[in-house]
């Protein structure tokens, strides 16, 4: 080769033999497909947060089902259903070849089949099972983390079922709920967690109507006691058991998960708002069933339409028509806003794990691309802007997966008591593993009460906006190829971002979330709230490991409530996100210390001085904190950050 073909680098020239044939669609670059690796095996915030929260014990006899499940949901047989629930949208026949109006939801095979390896996986069943007691919730939420990716939504109604669960738990703990009522319930709990998907049940969970959004007080839909009319007993629900003595009748506005066995909604009574459960279908006499096989119709409901959303399109989504629909009146009557409530703290967990799930998807992908791709001659991960961007979004989800966590572990605690109360009364074994579990700093249940309560709002509201600003910057990292929505259902990190923009609205906008902490803050429980909060804070931040990192976070909590002691309240709703944003930053801080504390780890300290200098400095060039390093050794610190000790084999150039 000439001197002249070369660059003084002796690499070839831009008019070189390099490039002396025409690319075309067959023949010149191709980059190789980045090789995506399990979370298990490669995602450090999760193999950190379950190393925290579950014991040696607990965490070795899981590892085998969280390593399988981990590599499963990269299968091809699963991006092949995500392919099919995506590219075959749900849709409604509403009328059958001779006129009767029939309302068929037609789902795809794609969809039906991730919601039947959901329900075999336990993706509900886990904490109704309970056999790890209060690590059983940090079990089920490690496999939600890791299933959030791939389930192309079918864990919406997973959360819903989970809600549900929990709340006929709660009255099926009550000796006083007798006769037909017991039944019903029981019947009802026992599909919604099982894992035999011939039998298990799904769940919607219906409040929203045009008057009021999330205002469940402008409910329309009016319930009347009228045991009378009900149907003859040749017509039941499809378990077998005779249709309720309420009747329903209205519209609901957002109605997920339609093609659910069963729902429960709020509806108006003489003594307000309450909440009901009914039967999805009901059973058709069989002097007028034919021969298509029409053996079941739906219970009174009839389906508008379904809804064009942005995202989650696999889930079908309706406006409804109640119109006679035969229900059973769960708990007090007027009392359905609080009954309804235990169904909404579940599923606002659920929602932040969501978040962290199609987040770290994403930035799994970006991992591998960042391993894959080359820039000219030199390896992406020489560019130290990039690896600058990768490593601040590792920092923020690490924080995000660690808060995400400790609420869990919150609530594996809180509802082992009731759990036993339940198994008391219905039958089964009592298990009693770790009294605390692992969550740091806690007391007794009473304090995991008041901060699960404070605490789930506040999760739902900061997790979904990062994680949709999170995908946004994975989109972006893979350049055009990142705003493709690739049938390659692994890199389809478009399709992880338009789903994650629902996370902010669904089950309550960030602004109500945010006034959400505030009516704790000055509700009833203030006080005992905010003194659990307090012992908390001051429980976690002692010792004198990490004693600078901590006196920080204790000065951000007492200023936090010094000032939410002193100020007015119409201030504090004006200033709403930030009271919670704030409010996040002491927790965060709390535990990315205890991570960084539990054992020698540099990459836990790198992560805690990251996420602590984005709070405390002003990062702009020549900003104070900015000449504090090297520019190299913050270079390899990022490295670390984003891959890992073993990060010389990232990066050939510069380390």
């Amino acid at each position: 080769m000439s001197s002249a073909s070369q660059t003084k680098s002796g690499s070839p020239s831009s008019t070189g033999v390099r490039f002396a044939t025409p690319s075309s669609s067959t023949a010149g670059f191709f980059q190789a497909a980045p090789n995506v690796q399990s979370q298990y095996d490669d995602d450090i915030a999760f193999q950190r947060a379950i190393r925290f929260f579950l014991p040696d014990q607990q965490r070795e006899e899981l590892a085998p089902e969280l390593s399988t499940f981990s590599k499963l949901v990269l299968a091809p047989k699963i991006t092949t259903w995500i392919n099919d629930a995506e590219h075959n949208s749900p849709y409604v026949k509403h009328w059958d070849s001779w006129g009767k109006r029939r309302d068929v939801l037609i789902t795809s095979e794609g969809w039906r089949n991730l919601q039947a390896l959901g329900i075999q996986e336990g993706i509900v069943a886990i904490p109704y099972d309970n056999e790890r007691g209060v690590y059983s919730r940090v079990h089920q939420f490690a496999k939600y983390h890791l299933w959030a990716g791939s389930a192309a939504w079918v864990n919406c109604p997973s959360l819903m079922v989970d809600g549900v669960a929990s709340l006929l738990r709660l009255h099926l703990s009550k000796p006083a709920l007798e006769g037909r009522e017991r039944d019903v319930l029981r019947s009802a709990y026992d599909k919604l967690t099982s894992r035999d998907p011939s039998i298990a049940w799904t769940t919607g969970q219906w409040m929203t109507e045009r008057a009021g959004g999330s205002d469940v007080s402008q409910t329309e839909t009016l319930a009347t006691y009228d045991p009378a009319a009900q149907p003859d007993a040749e017509i039941t629900a499809v378990d077998g058991h005779p249709l309720g003595p309420w009747r329903l009748d209205g519209f609901k506005w957002f109605s997920s998960a339609t093609d659910a066995d069963m729902v429960v909604m709020l509806a108006r009574t003489k003594k307000g708002i309450s909440t009901f459960y009914a039967p999805m279908r009901k059973t058709v006499r069989e002097s007028e069933q034919d021969i298509l096989g029409h053996e079941t119709e739906l219970n009174g409901i009839s389906i508008q339409r379904l809804k064009n959303k942005l995202g989650t399109r696999a889930l079908p989504t309706a406006e409804l028509v109640l119109n006679d629909t035969r229900a059973y009146l769960i708990g007090e009557e007027g009392r359905g806003t609080k009954e309804i409530a235990t169904v909404l703290n579940i599923a606002r967990i659920h929602n932040g794990f969501t978040a962290i799930g199609l987040w770290g998807r994403g930035l799994s992908v970006v991992r591998a691309f960042g391993r894959a791709r080359n820039v000219g001659e030199k390896p992406l991960l020489d560019k130290t802007a990039y690896v600058t961007t990768l490593a601040k979004m590792h920092v923020e989800y690490r924080a995000n997966v660690f808060f995400n966590y400790f609420v869990a572990g919150l609530l594996g605690v809180v509802e082992q008591e009731q759990i036993q109360v339940f198994r008391s009364v219905v039958g089964g074994a009592a298990v009693e593993i770790g009294s605390m579990g692992r969550v740091p700093g806690l007391r007794d249940a009473q304090m995991a009460e008041h901060l699960l309560r404070l605490l789930t709002p506040a999760l739902k509201g900061v997790t979904a906006k990062t994680a949709i600003a999170g995908l946004a910057e994975c989109m972006e990292c893979l350049g055009g190829v990142g705003y493709l929505e690739n049938d390659d259902q692994i890199f389809n990190i478009a399709r992880l971002y338009r789903d994650a923009n629902v996370l902010p609205i669904w089950e309550g906008t960030t602004d109500m979330m945010a006034h959400d902490v505030l009516r704790v803050v000055f509700g009833k429980t203030k006080v005992q709230v905010l003194r659990a909060m307090r012992d908390w804070v001051q429980a976690s931040t002692e010792g004198k490991a990490f004693a600078a990192q901590k006196n920080t976070i204790r000065k951000w909590w007492n200023n936090w409530e010094s000032w939410m002691e002193s100020v007015e309240k119409g201030e504090a709703e004006m200033r709403a996100r930030v009271v919670m944003e704030r409010l996040v930053d002491v927790v965060q801080g709390i535990l990315l210390i205890a991570d960084a504390e539990s054992d020698d780890d540099t990459v836990a300290q790198d992560v805690l001085d990251c996420w602590l200098m984005e709070r405390l400095f002003d990062r702009g060039p020549g900003g104070e904190g900015a000449g504090s390093t090297s520019w190299k050794a913050e270079y390899a610190r990022n490295l670390r950050v984003v891959y890992g000790e073993g990060v010389s084999t990232a990066s050939r150039a510069r380390l």
